[in-house]
């Protein structure tokens, strides 16, 4: 191949940022093939900032915003994608690369033109018909328009799409009428040397319960709350991590702020932990899941998006509908009363997440594509990689 760097370019925000450390790491210390990896929003000059902000502004309407009404997701998205070509111009100024590398799509919105001269990889988790979906009224699904009709462009232009589930690769083929041989799935991974399963011997007293979830209403944080509160309170422990503000003082609930991934008190609480839970509404992937399932945990998740890729029900966990409280509550029921389920759940989810969700092997298949893209394009790409730099 090639001995020329990949540019990668990376959103920096939640499960994002936990894939962008991972790749990072990847590429520095396992992979023959070079990447420099940036963040999406790093080395940004007050102009760009001006704009980004100016694309990002809000209507001061919840209802307006919540039902995106005002475009502002296509606003926002594009917003990222700005700021990403800007970024890009100026590394291939600096840098001869042989190809590019975009993750999330959002990203490359701006960027047809270098897509166009140099061979690019993209990785998502969900498109916007996936969101366009899931977060605003059927009615309404046109708000995402922008987002569909760019999209498709940047799909069209790519040298190969790169989803996080079958679900999504199902969108991108059926939704943006792609041909599915250039869509390939490869799964999101964890680093498995350093999430492992507690030692400690089950069962554990009091029962501890994890939730992992930024937007805790959005994750059913409220739900998990409210069960929790009603029925077991008294014989367990619930550890909420979470950016949201909880009023909730009871002795039981113990709420983390501000924790992040990979840290040793995150790492701390997964090892401790008997179940995970999060009934989440909304979900394009969920990082948390494949988490608990390395550090040996039984899951009780929703059926949603790629979460039954994840999960497998009465095998691995238990899976739910959303806002189904009394269903949450009948299995979590179960497995406090039946510790050697909750561990023989566990175990087997451990095992699919060695299979599965193996970031070191998942980053590998990662590395062939690029490795296979560039050897292939290297005789058209090396007269005239860069000029799209100067343009």
């Amino acid at each position: 191949m090639s001995s020329l760097p990949i540019l990668s370019i990376v959103e920096s925000y939640l499960g994002h940022r936990t894939y962008g450390d991972l790749l990072r790491n990847y590429f520095s210390n396992h992979s023959a093939c070079p990447a420099d990896l940036y963040w999406y929003n790093e080395d940004r000059t007050l102009p760009t900032r001006i704009i980004n902000r100016l694309f990002s502004l809000c209507i001061p309407n919840r209802w307006i915003q919540e039902q995106n009404l005002d475009l502002r997701w296509f606003r926002i998205q594009y917003g990222f994608g700005y700021m990403a070509r800007q970024l890009a111009l100026r590394k291939l100024k600096q840098t001869r690369y042989a190809a590019l590398h975009f993750h999330t799509q959002a990203l490359a919105l701006a960027s047809l033109d270098l897509m166009k001269k140099l061979p690019t990889i993209i990785s998502l988790d969900m498109t916007a018909a996936q969101a366009s979906t899931i977060k605003t009224h059927p009615n309404l699904r046109w708000t995402y328009s922008p987002n569909w009709y760019l999209e498709k462009q940047v799909y069209e232009t790519a040298a190969k799409v790169v989803t996080f589930s079958q679900v999504a690769r199902q969108s991108v083929i059926n939704d943006y009428d792609i041909n599915p041989d250039k869509v390939q799935v490869i799964y999101p991974g964890v680093d498995l040397t350093r999430i492992t399963p507690s030692e400690t011997s089950f069962p554990q007293t009091p029962y501890r319960i994890l939730f992992v979830g930024g937007d805790f209403h959005r994750k059913g944080g409220q739900d998990l709350l409210t069960v929790f509160l009603q029925t077991c309170a008294d014989q367990a422990e619930l550890h909420l991590v979470t950016q949201t503000d909880i009023d909730c003082c009871h002795p039981n609930v113990h709420i983390y702020r501000n924790i992040t991934a990979y840290t040793p008190e995150w790492l701390t609480l997964y090892r401790q932990a008997n179940v995970f839970i999060m009934p989440t509404c909304a979900e394009p992937f969920g990082w948390v899941f494949i988490e608990a399932m390395a550090a040996g945990l039984p899951i009780i998740a929703t059926r949603l998006s790629a979460i039954p890729e994840m999960v497998t029900h009465n095998d691995t966990g238990f899976l739910i509908e959303p806002g189904d409280r009394a269903a949450l509550a009948q299995h979590l029921r179960a497995l406090i009363d039946n510790p050697s389920l909750g561990r023989a759940m566990g175990t087997r989810a451990r095992t699919v997440a060695e299979q599965k969700f193996n970031a070191h092997t998942n980053f590998q298949t990662l590395e062939s594509l690029f490795i296979k893209l560039t050897t292939s394009k290297l005789d058209t790409q090396l007269d005239t990689p860069y000029s799209c730099a100067m343009d």
